[in-house]
């Protein structure tokens, strides 16, 4: 089941950015089926959600009155399942609190629609408040994918304690690896410390590359020095792919101690984009002061 909505955003995204790795969920075919190899090319890990959070919200959304409790509450509602989701839809402005309780109810209804509940998930990570992290924590058991991976994202966006937790346990054990590709950004996207060993346990056990690779630009966009030893191991990862996401990484998060790690890596590699890519890394971290 597909949101009109992300549908909409993924194809802007593409469109504005041709050289970016499409994300798997909303918009893939089929979870069984990989990126193309024309498509594994490094770029910034997109977020459905990024489109919905440019610069100027605050100046929109100054403009937008969101739903009255009232006509909320009709439209959820609607015996017309198009009706409930322009509903959905339309609470899903930053700060609106007072639609979390009744977009909560919605996603953990098991007899509503899919596209619907991961709709309300996607609302309840726009408004991002804390109090809607029990139900998004809650909708990471959801039996649909779909619904799981618009839940993980959005708990990503959503500053509570225990968040982290709840998607680095989603990373571990989800069967789709459309909802652990959504765990890794979401964990990225906290930029805390302490993500970093569900980070490089992923580098370990995953088995799917994409994961991997989003793992790596997570593990880049925390930062630190125990990020950074993480992405050098991952220097030796079977997948080129990861491995020069990993260079890359190392290049911009690393510093003189990985230079052994980058010689090492470049007397063993035999793909040529990881090599040029350990290359580059290893004189961006000779240049740094």
């Amino acid at each position: 089941m597909i949101l009109a909505l992300a549908a909409v955003m993924m194809a802007a995204s593409a469109s504005a950015n041709p050289g970016v790795l499409p994300l798997p969920g909303f918009a893939a075919p089929a979870p069984s089926e990989e990126f193309p190899p024309s498509a594994r090319i490094l770029g910034e890990v997109e977020d459905p959600l990024t489109a919905l959070t440019a610069e100027g919200e605050d100046l929109r959304d100054a403009l937008i009155s969101p739903p009255s409790p009232g006509w909320l509450m009709g439209g959820l509602r609607a015996s017309n399942p198009a009706d409930r989701l322009a509903a959905v839809n339309s609470a899903a402005v930053p700060r609106h609190v007072s639609a979390v309780p009744p977009l909560s109810a919605v996603l953990l209804r098991l007899d509503e629609k899919p596209e619907i509940r991961a709709a309300a998930a996607t609302a309840l990570g726009r408004i991002g408040d804390a109090v809607s992290a029990p139900a998004l924590g809650e909708a990471l058991n959801d039996p649909v994918p779909d619904v799981r991976y618009a839940a993980a994202l959005a708990l990503g966006r959503i500053p509570a304690d225990g968040a982290a937790t709840r998607l680095s346990r989603a990373l571990r054990a989800d069967t789709s690896w459309w909802v652990r590709y959504a765990a890794v950004l979401a964990l990225g996207r906290t930029k805390k410390g302490f993500v970093v060993g569900a980070l490089e346990e992923c580098l370990l056990r995953e088995p799917k590359w994409q994961v991997r690779m989003a793992a790596v630009r997570s593990l880049q966009d925390v930062g630190g020095a125990r990020a950074a030893g993480a992405v050098a191991r991952a220097l030796r990862d079977p997948d080129s792919g990861v491995r020069t996401a990993a260079a890359i990484a190392l290049g911009r998060i690393g510093d003189d101690s990985h230079r052994e790690h980058l010689s090492a890596a470049l007397r063993a590699e035999t793909d040529p984009s990881a090599r040029s890519a350990q290359s580059a890394a290893f004189r961006r971290i000779l240049a740094k002061p």
